[in-house]
């Protein structure tokens, strides 16, 4: 049994903990730390999975900018990261899912990401290129995707999404 709940009340170091546990490095670890002390955290739709007390998983959403574009609320998903001893168990799952739930209450228009098209297509995430947006981070080909929120919400809307400073210095 996992129990998820809100960035927002989690202790950051159990936070890092997990990204770091999961990553084998501190890199992604550093990246939230930086997002949460340049507020670009969006702390409502971050989530930390717990089973039995311990942390065990972590998805960091954080803040995305449209320039070409106003008034819509593009939110960025990862990282997502599961302590190796649990991964497998469909936590890392469950925490896109809680993530991509509370970007809808928020009022997201949609929610974007880099990663494998075969992990994130199967929870609707389809290639950013179809919707005619493009990445500031230069990602392989094909692994920047992104999930409407609402139908409709990216109708007439293109350009190149901004990601948080601190995501650059990957």
């Amino acid at each position: 049994m996992v129990d998820i709940e809100p960035a927002a009340t989690a202790d950051p170091e159990a936070i890092h903990a997990v990204l770091t546990a999961a990553f084998e490095d501190e890199t992604e670890a550093e990246l939230v730390d930086v997002l949460r002390e340049e507020d670009a955290l969006r702390e409502d739709c971050s989530a930390l999975a717990r089973s039995d007390g311990d942390p065990v998983g972590f998805v960091a959403v954080s803040d995305a900018d449209l320039p070409d574009v106003s008034g819509v609320d593009i939110a960025v998903l990862g990282p997502v990261g599961v302590v190796p001893d649990r991964q497998g168990e469909g936590i890392g799952s469950e925490l896109v899912r809680t993530a991509m739930r509370c970007c809808v209450r928020a009022g997201c228009a949609a929610v974007v990401l880099e990663g494998d098209p075969a992990f994130y297509g199967r929870f609707g995430f389809e290639p950013a290129s179809a919707y005619g947006l493009e990445s500031d981070l230069d990602p392989p080909p094909g692994a920047f995707q992104v999930w409407p929120c609402r139908p409709g919400a990216l109708e007439g809307v293109s350009g190149e999404v901004r990601h948080p400073i601190p995501f650059h210095a990957l």
